[in-house]
């Protein structure tokens, strides 16, 4: 992180104090210095600048409040949407800045409108993505080139390979053939071939490059044919054949896909050229680039609501392989739904552009993650259950000499701070660690700095009039003017950790596990392998509460939970040890 002070003036000519902030601040003395900064006694102007922190620490924002209330006209200009959204959030002065990009050939997006030519080309360690990109293209009318460097005295057996995994035509052709649509060409070996004027041309001219079938000749007839409809792909390989292909489809207009050389088993070079040259769109790996050549060639992923069926299945594979966040088991009507959401609000023309700008765009990304993270919950909600865990869980759970609870899906923290807020009015909360997950890590960021904008207030002092049976719930907050801050000894008490449901392993022992609103939108599939976690981390003694929207009642009982009592949704493991 580096702080740097400067003298400005600002819209008005006034003079003001520029606070520079470049990186995130992380270190301590970094934050002390900082909050030293916005409290000097003068009365100038504050412009705070955020180059690169997607959020702030705890100190600073009360930091700013505090300056805020003394009277400073102070303003963030936030560079990080997350961080716009963290400060608006708690109703502090933010201007979010959109950053001037430097318009380079591998940012620039083209619109690929229609896409009537796919080629396809590599040479070592190609063959599999040839045919995993093939075998996942859906019924279309685009045409398919597809180069491949192999030796000229050993036969090419692409044609009968693929002609097993799609119903496409599948050709080795011979000269002057007519361009079919929804037909595979292959290169046969020791020819170049190139299209023109509806005809595949196969010549016998000298290799370039060192390589007959050439890519370079193939990608850059596809260029002339068919221009910004045409889309290629350069796959793992040597040498520098190709390179000057992808050149020549991104000047007359079309989308170049290279793949990521570290997936290339050694044999990135090829791709690697390409990229280190900047003729491409897109540097992918192997699912993201089956997935954009599937959304390209189909004419459903042109409207913006046909983000399902086998497209979704390549776009979610894709996601995961890029993020390692993994929402194929999520219930599919609720990801429609938040991805069209995402792509009007995006102002995406379609599911093909957001697909594309997710693998490319690192803000995009963040924005997918959190638009399919669940992320609805607020102080006490369900409080009748809260009063339940007062009254019968917790009086229970006291023998223990260390009460050990995981709210798992915590999104923003409020229900794992509501449980340390009643653990406290039963005397037990400095014996009890609670353990707060979830799989949006900016939601953790959130979560632990323990911030809630004021508007949460009477709605949570209700619920916890319900659930504790007292009005003390304003006592439990720091009051802030603009915000509320959680008190420190409920912070102290939580500990926030990433964890994927779907994923991630047993990481302790509970006697008591709180998901609600969570697994509604998991299939059930996810919903069954979830239930085998919970019964790996739940105490013998312990008990675990799901959500009474959550209709998971019978699929409790499938995976040997009892309800506790009959007919509730709080529920104890009555299954043999896993």
């Amino acid at each position: 992180m580096n702080i740097g002070v400067q003298s400005a003036h600002d819209a008005s000519g006034a003079p003001c104090r520029r606070i520079n902030l470049l990186g995130r601040l992380e270190r301590t003395e970094e934050v002390a210095e900082l909050c030293t900064l916005l409290a000097l006694p003068d009365s100038l102007p504050i412009e705070l600048v955020c180059f690169d922190a997607d959020l702030l620490p705890t100190a600073v924002i009360v930091a700013i409040a505090d300056a805020l209330d003394r009277g400073i006209d102070l303003k963030v200009r936030a560079y990080r949407p997350q961080l716009a959204f963290s400060l608006l959030r708690l109703s502090l002065p933010v201007l979010p800045v959109l950053p001037v990009q430097q318009v380079q050939p591998q940012t620039a997006q083209v619109r690929l409108e229609t896409c009537r030519a796919v080629a396809l080309a590599g040479s070592a360690n190609s063959l599999d993505k040839i045919i995993g990109i093939v075998e996942r293209l859906p019924e279309s009318d685009a045409t398919v080139f597809v180069a491949q460097h192999i030796q000229e005295d050993q036969p090419n057996l692409l044609d009968k390979l693929l002609k097993t995994r799609t119903d496409y035509s599948v050709l080795m052709p011979q000269n002057l053939m007519k361009v079919q649509p929804r037909t595979i060409y292959i290169a046969p070996p020791g020819h170049h071939m190139k299209v023109a004027h509806g005809l595949v041309y196969l010549t016998r001219d000298l290799k370039i490059s060192y390589a007959r079938p050439s890519i370079d000749v193939l990608f850059e007839s596809v260029a002339a044919e068919y221009g910004p409809s045409a889309l290629v792909a350069l796959l793992c390989g040597y040498g520098q054949d190709g390179v000057a292909g992808c050149a020549a489809v991104r000047a007359a207009g079309g989308c170049v896909l290279v793949e990521d050389g570290s997936e290339c088993a050694g044999a990135g070079v090829l791709p690697d050229a390409a990229f280190s040259a900047g003729h491409f769109d897109h540097q992918l790996k192997q699912r993201g680039i089956a997935s954009i050549v599937a959304a390209a060639v189909s004419p459903r992923s042109r409207k913006a609501g046909e983000a399902e069926g086998p497209l979704l299945d390549l776009f979610l594979a894709a996601v995961h392989e890029h993020t390692g966040y993994d929402f194929c088991n999520y219930q599919r009507g609720t990801l429609e739904r938040r991805i069209a959401n995402l792509i009007q609000q995006g102002g995406f023309a379609s599911f093909l552009d957001l697909q594309r700008a997710v693998l490319s765009n690192p803000q995009v990304t963040q924005r997918l993650l959190t638009e399919l993270s669940i992320n609805v919950t607020e102080f006490f909600r369900h409080p009748k259950q809260f009063r339940q865990l007062r009254e019968e869980v917790l009086p229970y759970l006291a023998s223990f000499p260390l009460i050990k609870a995981w709210s798992a899906g915590c999104a923003t923290g409020e229900e794992a701070y509501s449980l340390a807020m009643l653990l406290d009015q039963l005397g037990l909360l400095d014996k009890s660690r609670i353990f707060a997950t979830d799989i949006n890590r900016s939601l953790l960021e959130l979560a632990q700095a323990g911030l809630y904008p004021r508007e949460v207030l009477q709605k949570s002092r209700d619920n916890h009039h319900i659930a504790c049976d007292c009005d003390h719930f304003p006592q439990r907050l720091e009051d802030h003017g603009r915000f509320l801050k959680v008190a420190e000894r409920y912070r102290e008490r939580v500990l926030f950790h990433h964890h994927a449901l779907g994923q991630d392993g047993s990481f302790n022992e509970f006697q008591l596990i709180i998901c609600r609103n969570v697994m509604i939108y998991f299939d059930p599939d996810l919903q069954r392998r979830v239930f085998g976690l919970f019964a790996q981390s739940l105490h013998r003694e312990g008990f675990l509460l799901l959500g009474p929207s959550d209709g998971l009642r019978a699929m409790a009982l499938e995976c040997q939970f009892k309800s506790h009592p009959a007919g509730d949704h709080l529920y104890r493991y009555a299954g043999n040890p896993p």
